[in-house]
Formats: C-alpha cells, sequence, structure tokens
C-alpha cells in the first residue's frame, strides 16, 4: 500500500464519478435485494444487444461503495457496452459467505434486467479491484461469463486471517478457503484479464501470480497486464482513461473495436 494520506485517492475516485454520471445517461440506485446497500447503477448502452460489463468495488468488504467507482463507465459506454456498477453490504454486519452471496445476486438482478440495459444477457464480464476482484470471480464460479479484468486482486484469502483485516469479517479456515478464488474455479470458458500495479505490495504481485497459474492450469485463457508505475489506488483510475492500457485490454477482452 502506499504511504500517505489514502483519502486524497478517494477523492480522486468521488471527483472523476461524479463527473461521469454527468456524462452519460444512468439508472442509478436500482434495488436488488433488502438491504439498504444492496443497490446497483445502470449505464446502458446505446444501442441494443451490447456486451455487459458488472463492476466490483474494492475496500476490503468493509468501506466505500459503487457511488465513487461510476468512472468504469463512460469509456465503455462510448465504445458500445452496458455497465453496472454493484454496491453490497459492508462488514462487520454480514458475514463473507453473506457479500459473496449479496454480489451473485446482483449479478442475477443485472441479467434479468438486460433490456433496460439494452445488454446481451448471453455477453457479460465481470471486473473488480482489490477485493472486488475476489469478489467478481466468486460470481464467475456460480455463474457462466464471457470474461474477467481484475485488478489488484485478493485470490487466496488465508493470509488475511492473521492480518488485521479479518478483524472485521471474521474468517475462520473453512470460510477462507470456500471464498478463495483460487480454490473455485470458474464456470464454462472464460477468459481472464489482470494487473497488479508495479508499486503495490509483494503480496499482491504473489496473489496474481499463483491465481494466473491456477487460472492456466484449469485450461482457461489468461493475458497480464502490464501496469508500470501504479500503487493499489491509481491503477483502478486506469478504466476512466479511455487511452490507458487497462482500458484497452478491457475493451478487448470484451470485443468491442470502437476506441
Amino acid at each position: 500500500m502506499p504511504g500517505g494520506n489514502v483519502g486524497a485517492y478517494f477523492d480522486a475516485f468521488t471527483a472523476a464519478s461524479a463527473r461521469a454520471r454527468e456524462g452519460v445517461p444512468s439508472d442509478l440506485g436500482r434495488r436488488y435485494g433488502e438491504d439498504a446497500r444492496e443497490t446497483i447503477d445502470f449505464f446502458p448502452a446505446t444501442r441494443p444487444n451490447a456486451p455487459l460489463f458488472l463492476w466490483m468495488h474494492g475496500g476490503y468488504w468493509r468501506r466505500m461503495s459503487k457511488n465513487e467507482f461510476s468512472f468504469v463507465a463512460p469509456p465503455l459506454v462510448e465504445a458500445g457496452a452496458a455497465v453496472a456498477v454493484v454496491n453490497y453490504p459492508l462488514a462487520p454486519g454480514p458475514t463473507l459467505d453473506e457479500i459473496v452471496d449479496s454480489v451473485r445476486r446482483a449479478y442475477t438482478y443485472a441479467l434479468g434486467h438486460a433490456g433496460d440495459l439494452n445488454a446481451d444477457p448471453a455477453k457479460v464480464f465481470l471486473g473488480g479491484h482489490s477485493v472486488g476482484a475476489q469478489l467478481a470471480a466468486m460470481v464467475a464460479a456460480a455463474y457462466e461469463v464471457r470474461g474477467l479484468l481484475t485488478l489488484s486482486g485478493l485470490y487466496d484469502l488465508e493470509p488475511l486471517r492473521s492480518t488485521h483485516i479479518n478483524e472485521g469479517i471474521a474468517m475462520d479456515t473453512a470460510t477462507a478457503a470456500r471464498n478463495s478464488p483460487i480454490h473455485q474455479p470458474p464456470l464454462g470458458e472464460p477468459s481472464l484479464a489482470i494487473a497488479t500495479g508495479e508499486h503495490e505490495q509483494a503480496a499482491f504481485h504473489l496473489q496474481q501470480r499463483r491465481y494466473l497459474a491456477a487460472w492456466r492450469s484449469w485450461g482457461h485463457e489468461a493475458r497480464e497486464i502490464e501496469a508500470a508505475g501504479h500503487n493499489h489506488f491509481t491503477i483502478v483510475l486506469e478504466l476512466a482513461d479511455r487511452c490507458s492500457r487497462i482500458s484497452a485490454a478491457l475493451r478487448e477482452l470484451m470485443g468491442l473495436t470502437r476506441g
């Protein structure tokens, strides 16, 4: 993690997302469950039968929200896709199993309302950052999707059990194992695009190497994206820049040829 004031990064996410919501049509705060945080923001495609990208935020299951990540939508909408940004309940209220169940229900809600997004429910892609990458991968373990983009992800949760992060989520060995994507192969034949910032902790690079090895051992296509110069937070803002390496890789993953 970078030192200093991480709040400055969150401020940058918030400002970029406010600009994004002004720039593309949206349908915000649709409810997919009973919890107050079980809401999802829709950014419809401009034409029917578009691919759909669902984004899941990070924050170690205990902070942040969909509101800071609207900025992932404009470059994809401009390229011909639909986007849905997922909110989910935060620890310490729900268990990790309940959080995973929540994002899976968000996925099924989005597919059930694909028409409102001008999206083709057979062309769904998932993405997430940090624990959002873990959550996206856990959705892919339960439902067939076309592909995943994961940034600075956590794929084996066992090492987190001995850290302060576990104080809010209270994982035991079994909980960590069943919610670790490295032990949960995806359904179908999705492709993976994966990146970790150059200036991140060594543990994040180890997580990526091990997940890439697992993914390839399962026989699935995987592409590692260079993220030179980035830390755990700046890497995410690559998705706001349609000219960035990661943004271009996502469009390629989704089969979007514009831009």
